[in-house]
């Protein structure tokens, strides 16, 4: 399947990013020897008469940062040579052998220095990636504990429920619910906060403790959306809103009351017939218009409907091409699934969005809902 990301922690991630820095150093272990060519070429049969030997410490300085001590040493004793073989000479012996030891040290200063450079480097990158690798692991502990939450579809006579939620990263924004009432009564909820990671699902529990304290307190779907919708902008800012499709199933009656606030309209598949609605009947967006107001629909629900609840991630999934995945495939996937158990047809969903988008990266956290009438 799509969507499957490379664990920085994994051996293969690991041996790729040795690769990697050898890659880089055998690059610039290449500058270096051409450099120290370039230098001598340039000193021997180029310039008369003046020394270029203090170029060498270009190369030098490249070695120190890649190269273990000894190779830069060697380097400098050698860069030293050429530049008393290439340079003009002293005029006696002695003040050619006190140039050369300075030409040396200070080479051998220029690679120490550098050297302690790299070092410092390292360990600062060193002290990133232990930062980083804690922080994913709390990332990660995190995600599970998201994921172990995960409401479980509560058994209902005459309805079948099944949910799935696959993030974009670690933790995701997305979430879904199941909420029973009364025996004869459930609801079902479906959210999408604004952004994706971890800023999205820090919101997410607030949102799940303020619906399952309020919603056997109010009249029905729209009071509740109402409330939540005060809620959130008390505890946000202008700039994070929530879209939420809340659904009121009773399983005796086969009714379906309903609201939205600003989120996708879901699909209503009715089976005996072959027909696909969309739920458009929505109020706005939560959690940013002042004095925001709601609505409640009511339908009659016929034995073989499927319910089908989705959050953008489902619909507006790109492939290689830039094609979006669409409402009018999640149709099609609905139908030829039609006969399976709920639990399957998200399945199904999930994995026609990832046969679909291929190689390319979810963009989006994935969400979708079904429910079936028995």
């Amino acid at each position: 399947m799509a969507f499957i990301k490379e664990d920085q922690n994994t051996d293969g991630y690991k041996r790729h990013r040795r690769a990697e820095e050898n890659r880089t150093a055998g690059l610039l272990n290449v500058v270096v020897v051409l450099a120290t060519a370039a230098v001598a070429y340039t000193d021997w049969f180029v310039v008369a008469n003046v020394s270029l030997g203090y170029l060498y410490v270009l190369p030098i300085a490249l070695s120190a940062l890649v190269d273990p001590p000894a190779f830069t040493i060697g380097l400098a004793a050698l860069c030293t040579i050429l530049a008393d073989l290439f340079g003009p000479q002293a005029d006696t012996p002695y003040l050619r052998i006190i140039h050369a030891v300075i030409s040396l040290a200070g080479f051998l200063i220029v690679g120490f220095l550098v050297s302690l450079i790299a070092k410092q480097r390292e360990r600062l990158a060193s002290e990133v990636r232990r930062q980083r690798d804690e922080y994913e692991r709390d990332l990660l502990l995190a995600a599970q504990v998201q994921r172990q939450v995960l409401p479980k579809p509560p058994v209902v006579p005459g309805l079948e429920l099944a949910g799935f939620m696959q993030t974009a990263r670690l933790l995701g924004g997305d979430y879904y619910d199941f909420f029973p009432i009364s025996d004869d009564i459930i609801d079902v909820v479906i959210a999408d906060v604004s952004g994706k990671g971890a800023a999205a699902s820090l919101l997410m529990p607030s949102l799940a403790v303020a619906l399952r304290l309020r919603a056997r307190e109010l009249s029905g779907p729209a009071a509740i959306l109402k409330d939540l919708d005060g809620v959130l902008k008390q505890v946000t800012n202008p700039a994070t809103f929530v879209t939420m499709f809340y659904a009121r199933f009773n399983h005796t009656l086969k009714t379906l009351e309903y609201a939205s606030g600003g989120h996708n309209p879901p699909l209503l598949t009715r089976t005996s017939t072959g027909e696909v609605f969309l739920l458009e009947e929505a109020g706005p967006i939560m959690g940013i218009l002042p004095d925001a107001q709601f609505a409640n629909t009511n339908i009659k629900l016929l034995s073989g409907d499927i319910l089908t609840l989705f959050t953008d991630g489902v619909t507006e999934q790109e492939d290689e091409s830039g094609d979006e995945f669409s409402v009018d495939r999640l149709k099609r996937v609905v139908l030829t699934s039609q006969a399976e158990p709920a639990a399957s047809i998200v399945t199904e969903i999930a994995e026609a969005v990832s046969t679909f988008a291929g190689t390319t990266e979810q963009s989006d956290d994935l969400t979708t809902v079904v429910a079936k009438v028995l």
